[in-house]
């Protein structure tokens, strides 16, 4: 009797657990499934909006934050022979 008691028990944790599982790969997927339509309509209504309206005032930088230009310190390359 004791052995049918653990084995109904085992089988009872394995129920409980998949019904757990499933639960929890369900709420998963569908917060994953509303991030990803989300993350698409918030794409796509920016696209519109930069379309629609332009881009607006954006500071553009010329120099470096130090600002020191940058200066190109590669060797110059050897001239090619002729064939």
């Amino acid at each position: 009797m004791n052995r049918l008691l653990n084995t109904f028990r085992a089988a009872l944790i394995l129920i409980v657990g998949g019904i757990a599982a499933v639960a929890l790969f369900t709420l998963l997927g569908s917060l994953l499934v509303a991030v990803g339509i989300f993350i698409a309509v918030s794409v796509v209504a920016g696209g519109l909006y930069f379309l629609l309206f332009g881009r607006g005032k954006v500071v553009v930088r010329t120099s470096s934050p130090s600002g020191h230009d940058m200066i190109d310190i590669t060797p110059p390359r050897p001239p090619r022979r002729p064939h």
